[in-house]
Formats: structure tokens, C-alpha cells, sequence
């Protein structure tokens, strides 16, 4: 890498963290106060945990049928 990209990524890097500061404040997950917010939070999580396990378990599936 160049001195130069090296100098650009950096400064890329010190701009993002400098404007993404406000956004960690503004974070709606911690203190939520809305009930259906507070389910549709419960679901994310369920249905991003579950969907890799499905999918390894589809792939695994797919193999085993295709192998016989």
C-alpha cells in the first residue's frame, strides 16, 4: 500500500468514527419503552439465530439426498 491510500484510509477512518458518535447515543434498542417494539426485538434476535443453524441443516440435507 501507498503512503497516500494509507493516509486516505486513515482519514476515512477518523471521519466515520468522528460522525458515527451521534448515532451510538441515539441507540432505540436499550431503553425502548413500546411493547410491540420490544417483540419485534425478541423476533429479530429468534429469527437471526435460528436462520444459520437452518441453513447449515439445509445444506447438510441437500448433500445427504444427493449422495444416495
Amino acid at each position: 500500500m501507498t503512503r497516500k491510500a494509507t493516509e486516505w484510509i486513515r482519514r476515512t477512518a477518523i471521519v466515520m468514527a468522528v460522525f458515527s458518535a451521534r448515532a451510538a447515543f441515539a441507540c432505540s434498542v436499550c431503553a425502548t419503552g413500546k411493547e410491540e417494539a420490544r417483540y419485534a426485538y425478541y423476533g429479530t434476535t429468534a429469527l437471526l439465530s435460528l436462520l444459520p443453524l437452518c441453513m447449515i441443516g439445509g445444506i447438510v440435507f441437500f448433500i445427504i439426498k444427493k449422495s444416495r
